[in-house]
């Protein structure tokens, strides 16, 4: 016997929606692939499908049964599950409960494992996010911008899913389960992103962390794999590609907000990292406007 009558809204459904990735998806450090929502019954079959990306999960009602490598995690509303699907898993509705409704994400992206594992997630993949709307909010964004499909999907899904994935970072950061090397690492980043414009040394970044510069270095190798000041080029050129594609502000003047005071600097630093110059990534971005 279940705990809960069924509801109409409640009956079996499965959506999905698949993220076709645009010329300038290359560019983003995470890319969404899939996307869905989803309400089923304790009669249904356990999902286990393999996939190479990694999958979020966000419970909406109901209770949810996780297997991840044979430990068995209980999913109630306001959690979200993360889950690397190439490992041995399983998820379905909690047998005593009517249904089990839920939004996720699969996606793929640079440094997703080496995060992966320094949050823990592999022995804890729940984060409880009862207590704020933030990440249902960001679930449903990316859904809404799948559904529509329209051009600057995979720009705004980036920053959305961006948001998701620090808001668990600092999730878990809160609940004192990162190795105090990790919240370092994480102030550090978070003190950078505030204030791209800033010259940022290597001496700033290892005082900010409290760390020696060789310690500094080999944290964030162990941790992010690569170096501080490498890291802070992605993020400089990454906050950059979405100002060129959607505003007409100067080049010169995107590149002094993201912390190039030179703009040939960032001309160079922005085609090795992406391919092409900042003129011409504005121009694919813009003619495949609809």
């Amino acid at each position: 016997m279940t705990h809960e009558a069924i509801l109409p809204e409640t009956l079996p459904l499965d959506d999905v929606f698949f993220q076709t990735p645009g010329k300038l998806s290359r560019v983003f450090p995470y890319t969404l692939l899939a996307a869905g929502r989803r309400v089923c019954t304790p009669t249904e079959m356990p999902i286990a499908h393999r996939f190479n990306h990694h999958t979020l999960v966000l419970t909406l009602s109901g209770k949810g049964l996780l297997q991840v490598n044979g430990v068995s995690s209980l999913l109630h509303e306001g959690t979200i599950a993360w889950l690397d699907s190439s490992m041995l898993y399983s998820h379905r509705c909690e047998p005593r409960h009517s249904h089990w409704s839920y939004l996720w994400l699969g996606f793929v992206g640079y440094g997703l494992d080496t995060l992966f594992d320094s949050l823990g997630v592999i022995g804890n993949p729940i984060f409880d996010t009862a207590n704020t709307r933030d990440p249902k909010a960001l679930f449903e964004g990316i859904l809404r911008e799948v559904e529509t499909g329209s051009f600057l999907a995979d720009n705004r899904c980036f920053a959305l899913l961006a948001q998701l994935i620090s808001f668990l970072v600092s999730e878990r950061a809160e609940s004192s389960e990162l190795s105090a090397s990790v919240q370092r690492l994480q102030r550090v980043m978070e003190l950078v992103r505030s204030d791209l414009t800033r010259a940022w040394a290597i001496e700033d970044l290892a005082t900010a962390a409290n760390l020696s510069q060789a310690q500094l270095f080999r944290r964030f190798r162990q941790r992010m794999g690569t170096t501080p000041l490498d890291w802070l080029r992605h993020e400089r050129v990454n906050a950059a590609k979405p100002l060129l594609v959607v505003t007409d502000e100067q080049i010169s003047r995107i590149a002094a907000r993201c912390g190039y005071p030179d703009p040939f600097h960032f001309a160079r630093d922005f085609k090795k990292l992406v391919g092409v110059t900042p003129s011409e990534f504005r121009r694919q971005g813009q003619s495949a406007r609809p």
